[in-house]
């Protein structure tokens, strides 16, 4: 494998990917492995030791965006938990199907790549499906390394419960495919009791999408959660229609996550 530097900087090492495959054989080539790493979703201290472990032993990290994954990787360099950088591959949605095949190709020859998104799961509302899918097509393994999600660390604080949820992610972009979402999620919690519906949120949406939630489900109990696991979270529990007219004009920073439930 031959990795070309393309960019360096103080806080950043970004490789892009080449190969000298030419000279193998098929027999040659021997499959490495996929780990998918969970990471923290706002407080860098959240983040498993096996997780630190095994970044330790990369080849190649593949990450949603360089400057958010080498934050939490200096991060750990600091405290001497990760001993060494690894080189990054930088995957997201609108790279992810021209790259995905190479860095297969990379694995097959052997090497040990990780695959973070810049906060909690890889594919959760986040990149990741089609190097997962090519992996598996392709007979090599995969392991997981669990972490953080915010989805369960935001109906944990809810107070809601966590028994029954519909997880939507976020809301599509074309008002009609919104429309379509949520009055399916509105029949399944006509059908289904006590069932919450978890919707993650861009704050330059918010006040767009909570009235048409409301619109759509009526007057339900909602909790949104922002800054999560952060120094300032904020947990704010009121009707849909108070929550509208509270951030009809409100410029916020971050994704949220927004519970819903029948009031």
């Amino acid at each position: 494998m031959r990795l070309t530097h393309i960019r360096k900087s103080p806080w950043r090492r970004v490789y892009n990917i080449g190969y000298d495959l030419y000279s193998m054989s098929n027999d040659a080539i021997s499959k490495g492995k996929l780990y998918l790493i969970g990471t923290p979703i706002g407080n860098l201290e959240d983040i498993t030791l096996r997780a630190l472990e095994i970044i330790n032993t990369l080849d190649v990290l593949v990450c949603e965006d360089s400057r958010v994954t080498s934050r939490l990787i200096n991060h750990y360099l600091d405290k001497g938990l990760i001993q060494q950088r690894p080189s990054y591959v930088v995957v997201n949605d609108f790279n992810e199907a021209r790259v995905a095949p190479s860095i297969i190709e990379i694995i097959k020859t052997g090497e040990t790549v990780g695959f973070v998104s810049d906060a909690g799961m890889p594919t959760i509302s986040d990149p990741g499906f089609r190097v997962i899918k090519g992996c598996l097509e392709e007979g090599i393994k995969i392991e997981v390394v669990p972490g953080v999600s915010s989805i369960t660390t935001g109906l944990a604080m809810s107070g809601l419960g966590g028994d029954k949820f519909l997880f939507l992610g976020f809301l599509p972009k074309k008002a009609g495919k919104r429309k379509q979402l949520l009055d399916a999620g509105k029949q399944m919690m006509e059908r289904v009791e006590s069932l919450k519906l978890v919707i993650f949120v861009s704050p330059h949406r918010l006040s767009q999408e909570l009235k048409e939630i409301e619109e759509a489900l009526g007057g339900v109990k909602a909790v949104l959660l922002r800054e999560m696991t952060k120094k300032f979270e904020e947990r704010i529990e009121m009707k849909i229609e108070e929550l509208k007219l509270k951030y009809s004009e409100a410029k916020l920073r971050g994704e949220m996550v927004l519970i819903l439930q029948k009031g």
